[in-house]
């Protein structure tokens, strides 16, 4: 029999119904007013970001290419040595800076400057009583040697038009200044990119040079002043590559992103006023503000009534009901809920028993699908209580309890939805992968999943190719591949750092008579005790590898030529003066050693490994049994 549910003390009702409409509107507002505030504040700085980088990509690739012209017009030959009068050597260099300029057209000249004051470009008339040793850009050239001067602001002899040049210095082999090579591009190029992207009407871009004074803006009241002039202690502000910032400026707040150029020490900003993106904020919560207010008053007079006593508590009570079903707690029969009308009583009735019969469904799948697979998998609720486990589990579970006692139930991680990879190793005899994830159940955190894989043979394999990939199987030392991997990190540290690096290239002399006296056994016996020696006699840091043969080498890290040549003088009197005996057999052997050290006209640790192999081939020439260094040849 179904009862109707009849509601009483109505008055309380409405007025518990009606503050709650008008609470949660309240809530929503200040949820929506903050989240309209946040969303809108991440779009602008987006934006903002979004046409910064923009343009300072737009600028960067510019200067690039402006370096890219300059290094190229300085490797020319005959480019260092030109003289004036010699008509050929000018005629080349004229129509390589011609080429140049046609080839890139953000170049409005090239040109070459020397030692005698002498002006070499094309299509500009030179002023009278010119010293091209006296322009900027040739004064900033010679100064940031071998660096080149990228970025140098500077107005033309002629014309006084505001240029942006890119120079280099150009110095011979005896360290003597013979002139500087450089292109530049026009300033009002420069300001044109500054402009291609804008989306706000307050927005304004402008450059900073590396001193920090405003070369580029729309307002030219603040060119050529220092920024912290303009605005005191902005300059201070820019301590990162890029960021964003916020200052006063005439009495306006203002929000901007700056980046700092790869190429120059330029700082580009875009700023706005901070007031075009607050004020449709405020207008935005308002109108919602009110909007809310006035359909809270609406919705809770016709319909916090009708629906809590007809819909929402029948559908809560279906809920709990099929909750109760679906985590196999018991049912509760003792109180059933009396429905407002006999349709929904009957459409809960059809839906209890469908979930009954889905989920025991649901369930033999998943036992199947478990049982089918070749991990092990174990998932567990809130409280720690088995759900699901398969077979393949159970055959881990011992290997695991020896690991894994009491595993913790890391309840933080399961609410942050996190998931981990974890490698286990088993008494050395088993490795298996651990992978672990949160339940969730429409939203809902249920538990935590583990799910095992046996993945022994792999790491196993894995391991085997490693080692056989970067060792040479005779003497266990790196081998040529790796040593030469090695080698690129170490010359990539010395670039970054500006620490030295040495080379040793070993060869042992006569090597092959050892072969032939003694056999290959011994012999291979004698390059084993060379190997040991060898890392026996050098720092950990150092890398000793056999690179094929009796040729082997010590890569020596923050070691200079001095001190690497000591460190090969040592090894040659120790192998002159140690004989190596096996059994009744001694076998007396000495080496020969070239020693190299990285340098600005050695590339990369192939040129460094052939300095230092030259210099070995002039110690085998000079009578073996000593040591050269690369520098004692050239």
């Amino acid at each position: 029999m179904i009862k109707k549910y009849k509601q009483t003390i109505k008055q309380e009702f409405f007025f518990i119904g009606f503050s709650s409409a008008l609470i949660i509107a309240f809530v929503f507002i200040l949820l929506a007013s903050v989240g309209i505030y946040l969303l809108s504040m991440d779009n602008a700085q987006k934006k903002l970001e979004m046409a910064n980088l923009h343009i300072s990509t737009y600028t960067n690739g510019v200067l690039e290419s402006l370096v890219m012209s300059t290094k190229t017009n300085a490797a020319f030959p005959g480019a260092m040595d030109y003289e004036q009068g010699y008509a050929e050597a000018e005629e080349k260099l004229l129509q390589l800076f011609s080429a140049t300029t046609q080839a890139n057209p953000n170049i409005k000249y090239s040109f070459a400057g020397y030692e005698d004051g002498t002006l070499l470009i094309e299509g500009y008339e030179t002023p009278v009583g010119f010293d091209a040793r006296l322009r900027p850009w040739y004064a900033s050239a010679v100064e940031r040697y071998p660096r080149l001067s990228v970025g140098l602001p500077y107005q033309d002899a002629l014309t006084y038009e505001w240029l942006v040049s890119v120079s280099l210095a150009m110095f011979d082999e005896q360290g003597d200044l013979k002139g500087v090579m450089a292109v530049d591009c026009s300033l009002e190029y420069i300001k044109s990119i500054m402009t291609e992207v804008s989306y706000y009407d307050s927005q304004m871009n402008y450059v900073l040079d590396e001193n920090r004074v405003v070369f580029v803006h729309n307002n030219s009241n603040y060119l050529h002043q220092s920024v912290d002039t303009i605005v005191p202690g902005l300059s201070e502000k820019f301590s990162e590559d890029s960021g964003f910032i916020r200052y006063k400026i005439d009495g306006k707040d203002r929000l901007a992103f700056y980046h700092r150029l790869e190429e120059a020490d330029w700082i580009i900003v875009s700023a706005i006023d901070a007031s075009e993106v607050l004020g449709p904020i405020v207008r935005t919560v308002s109108y919602i503000m009110l909007a809310l207010v006035l359909l809270a008053i609406v919705l809770g007079l016709g319909q916090v009534k009708v629906y809590e006593r007809r819909f929402v508590k029948p559908i809560t009570a279906l809920r709990d009901h099929i909750s109760d079903i679906t985590s196999g707690h018991k049912i509760r029969t003792e109180h059933p809920y009396i429905y407002s009308n006999n349709e929904l009583a009957n459409i809960a009735g059809k839906i209890e028993e469908m979930a009954e019969t889905s989920l025991r469904k649901k369930n033999d799948e998943l036992r199947l699908i478990l049982d089918a697979t070749s991990d092990g998998i174990l998932v567990l609720d809130l409280e720690g209580n088995i759900i699901h486990t398969n077979e393949k589990y159970s055959k881990f579970k011992d290997h695991l309890l020896k690991i894994q006692v009491d595993q913790p139930y890391n309840y933080e991680q399961l609410f942050r939805r996190e998931e981990t990879f974890e490698v286990l190793h088993i008494n050395g005899k088993m490795v298996l992968e651990q992978y672990t994830c949160p339940v969730f159940n429409n939203g809902d955190l249920k538990g935590q999943l583990w799910r095992y894989r046996d993945i022994t043979e792999k790491f196993r394999a894995e391991e085997d190719l490693k080692w056989l990939a970067t060792t040479d199987s005779l003497t266990g030392l790196w081998n040529r591949r790796y040593f030469l991997e090695r080698g690129e990190i170490e010359v990539e540290a010395v670039l970054r750092t500006g620490l030295p690096l040495s080379l040793l290239y070993i060869d042992i002399d006569f090597f092959k008579s050892i072969n032939d006296s003694f056999g290959h056994r011994i012999g291979d016996e004698v390059l084993l005790y060379i190997g040991m020696t060898l890392k026996s006699q050098v720092r950990n840091m150092d890398v000793v590898a056999r690179l094929g043969g009796e040729e082997f080498c010590v890569l020596a890290p923050n070691t200079s030529l001095q001190s690497a040549n000591l460190l090969a003088e040592k090894l040659r009197r120790f192998f002159e003066t140690n004989i190596y005996q096996q059994e009744e057999k001694k076998v007396h052997f000495t080496i020969s050693v070239g020693v190299a050290t990285y340098t600005e006209d050695i590339g990369s640790i192939e040129d460094l490994l052939v300095a230092a192999d030259a210099a070995c081939y002039q110690a085998k020439n000079q009578g073996r049994n000593s040591v050269v260094t690369s520098d004692m040849f050239r």
